[in-house]
């Protein structure tokens, strides 16, 4: 239930109950990572972050793998984190008063998953991305998305605070004034836009995602294609990617989890104030009365 698929498993297999995990490249040295929950979206919960902190510590440690490709199964890349999880946050941190707490949850330790995960990382968008679908991204080191996606962190809406680092990050990618178009603004925006942003590197078109997300005609197999001939293919490529994401990304781990880290606490003081769940009992009455 968690082991990786082996270098010939060309069909993949489940990676717990969220996820689905497929070898590709020339050398198997892709581990395409599925967000597999496409009737919820592929919202994330629980269970989907253990599911990704559990293949993120598996695959840093394998040595056949040299690279993670994350994309979503069905139209979604991921709808966020699923609304009703924001109401079993406020009961656990009713339970645990301790300032803090909330840096023991499956969400903030696989926030830190990703920002030590020390191969490359890269991001197939494959559709419509919300919440920690786009703060996911500036942590990645090549992003690429299809003509249709967008991507919305709807945060005031429900009285939550910037997440994953997206409080200096964004800043730094978009400048201020877009970075809070996304964040305090909650507005969505297109492909096109993302790219402007500096959020995604280059768009794929003409991509086909009616099947299984690392299909031929999928953004997922595409991305993995090309990263596999203009990189993986080379002569030295594992060492030399190893060496790129550590001089990139490693000189900045430990300032990314220390913002990481007061964000959280920030989000902390919002849902012990209550805040959070008068937001969210908010939204949703809204939401029933346009049924």
């Amino acid at each position: 239930m968690y082991s990786l698929p082996h270098k010939d498993d060309i069909e993949g297999k489940s990676f717990g109950s969220t996820l689905k995990a497929t070898r590709l490249g020339k050398r198997c040295s892709i581990l395409g990572v599925a967000l597999h929950n496409p009737k919820k979206k592929n919202s994330f919960t629980d269970l989907q972050y253990e599911d990704l902190i559990r293949i993120l510590a598996l695959a840093g440690k394998e040595d056949s793998i040299d690279a993670i490709v994350i994309s979503g199964q069905g139209k979604y890349f991921t709808s966020g984190a699923d609304i009703g999880s924001f109401f079993g946050l406020a009961d656990y941190l009713e339970e645990d008063e301790t300032q803090g707490a909330i840096l023991k949850t499956p969400a903030a330790r696989f926030m830190t998953a990703m920002i030590d995960f020390e191969k490359v990382l890269v991001a197939a968008v494959n559709g419509p991305a919300i919440g920690i679908g786009v703060t996911l991204l500036p942590h990645c080191d090549l992003v690429y998305c299809t003509e249709n996606s967008t991507f919305w962190t709807p945060f005031s809406r429900i009285a939550i605070v910037p997440e994953f680092s997206s409080s200096v990050l964004f800043v730094e990618a978009m400048g201020l004034a877009r970075a809070n178009n996304l964040l305090l603004m909650g507005k969505q925006i297109n492909a096109n836009e993302a790219v402007s942003d500096r959020l995604v590197t280059e768009i794929v078109r003409n991509c086909d995602q009616s099947g299984d997300c690392f299909d031929e005609q999928s953004i997922g197999y595409k991305v993995c294609n090309d990263l596999d001939n203009q990189l993986l293919s080379l002569a030295h490529a594992d060492k030399t990617a190893k060496e790129f994401v550590s001089l990139v990304r490693g000189k900045r781990r430990e300032h990314l989890k220390r913002v990481c880290v007061e964000e959280w606490l920030s989000f902390e003081k919002r849902i012990r104030r209550g805040d959070v769940n008068d937001a969210v009992v908010s939204l949703i009455g809204k939401m029933q009365s346009k049924l």
